[in-house]
């Protein structure tokens, strides 16, 4: 074993001693699994999901399970890892695997950053542009929330970050599901897209797309930090983890359902063609007619509060990467690199101020979509190689814990995922480059 996982084999988590048996209450079962479902339900997921239904109507129901399952197994292993090693996958691919992931993981990261903070800051302004009526305009939107989220995160802590996060969790929540419920009228249509799988003609490659698409790519990383965050530790929580995660990706699935029922009624239905650019404000319109103030207010709430929460997701994990990179580059300790993967280290400071400034120029290219579809774009690249890496660690990595490593119909998934995500992440570049 080489030094990097002689280190790293001693180091993650620290021992909580009772802290580490003591299962956490059920009133915390939605806990940091929440908060990744948050993090990853971005502008792209409610375009996607908007553009689906105006083209489709109810066909594609069951790609967005289908999307949400394959986000729960690579998170459900993600965090299994972490309980068997009391590593992050991070440290995981430093130690067992070779030298080039960590240099290509550090590359992608930091185009990820520049795409994703990029995408969310314009989707936040748009957001904020719905709901003043254009007197926020769009781009100084996006500088305020970037602004905002940064110096939220830097001086409220954990605990605050999580109980916000939760209360845009809540709103988002009751608005998109409140206009969904009020615009439902096919019960039939949707049991029948939702369990009874069909491939449009001529759709197969956007039907993979709208797969690919929800739940987040790398803000699935996320989950092993907020674990420490919340001293879940040992394969005594393995059962509680299953159970955050589940109700994390079940509110995901639930919540790009929504949408997609919205644009069937209100596109699909009287046959309104819809394209990328005009989801979020020809939604809100539309809704404002069909449902009254009420209906146009709900989504544009709701649209804002999904992707402010998906920013402060995004704001608060992404710098521990970069500090856990950065205490894995300099062969810290498993002490020291445990001080510098908090948020009140330098390094953690450092990398929250590249992800709060980095997105401000593009506030000002005056082409919001673009920037959110080329996210998507990037986000599509990871997930392949995180499946291809949980197949290795999750099954050929030494394992002292009782926790149970891959099962077959696990390793199984996760082959899938790994096809299927290279055919995505492989057509999204070709689109992109037309």
């Amino acid at each position: 074993m080489s030094d990097a996982a002689q280190s790293a084999g001693t180091g993650g988590a620290p021992s909580a001693g009772g802290g580490a048996s003591r299962p956490p209450s059920f009133l915390k079962l939605a806990g940091p699994g929440l908060v990744v479902a948050a993090a990853g339900i971005g502008s792209g997921d409610v375009v996607a999901a908007s553009v689906a239904g105006a083209r489709y109507g109810l066909l594609l129901l069951w790609a967005l399970v289908l999307g949400a399952f394959f986000k729960f197994v690579l998170t459900e292993g993600i965090a299994r890892w972490q309980l068997a090693t009391g590593l992050t996958a991070l440290e995981g691919w430093a130690a067992y695997l070779p030298a080039w992931v960590r240099v290509y993981f550090a590359v992608y990261v930091l185009f990820w950053t520049v795409a994703v903070t990029a995408a969310l800051t314009n989707a936040t302004g748009l957001g904020m542009a719905n709901l003043t009526g254009g007197a926020l305009p769009q781009s100084w939107g996006a500088v305020l929330h970037s602004l905002v989220g940064g110096a939220f995160v830097l001086l409220g802590g954990y605990a605050r970050f999580e109980t916000l996060v939760k209360a845009l969790v809540a709103i988002m929540g009751f608005a998109i599901l409140a206009c969904a419920a009020l615009t439902f009228n096919d019960p039939v249509g949707v049991l029948s897209g939702t369990f009874v799988p069909r491939v449009p003609e001529g759709g197969g490659l956007y039907v993979l797309s709208v797969i690919g698409g929800i739940g987040g790519s790398i803000t699935m990383l996320s989950y092993n930090y907020w674990m420490r965050e919340e001293r879940i530790e040992g394969e005594q929580q393995l059962g509680y983890v299953r159970g955050d995660v589940a109700i994390a990706y079940v509110f995901t699935a639930l919540f790009g359902m929504s949408i997609l029922l919205i644009a069937n009624q209100a596109f699909f239905v009287p046959g309104v063609a819809l394209t990328d650019a005009q989801a979020v404000p020809l939604m809100a319109e539309t809704l404002g007619s069909i449902l009254g103030p009420f209906g146009r207010w709900a989504y544009s709430v709701g649209f804002w509060a999904a992707v402010f929460a998906s920013l402060l997701g995004v704001w608060q994990s992404v710098p521990y990467l970069y500090a856990d990179f950065y205490g894995i580059v300099k062969k810290l300790s498993p002490a020291e690199r445990e001080e510098v993967v908090k948020v009140t280290s330098k390094p953690y400071r450092l990398a929250l101020l590249w992800v709060s400034l980095v997105p401000i120029p593009f506030a000002f290219t005056g082409r919001p979509i673009a920037v959110i579809v080329t996210y998507t774009i990037v986000g599509s690249l990871f997930v392949p190689f995180l499946a291809a890496t949980l197949l290795y660690l999750n099954n050929r990595v030494p394992w002292t814990s009782g926790v149970p490593r891959n099962h077959w119909a696990t390793n199984a998934l996760l082959v899938v995922i790994l096809a299927l995500f290279l055919v995505v992440g492989a057509q999204e570049v070709v689109n992109a480059i037309r």
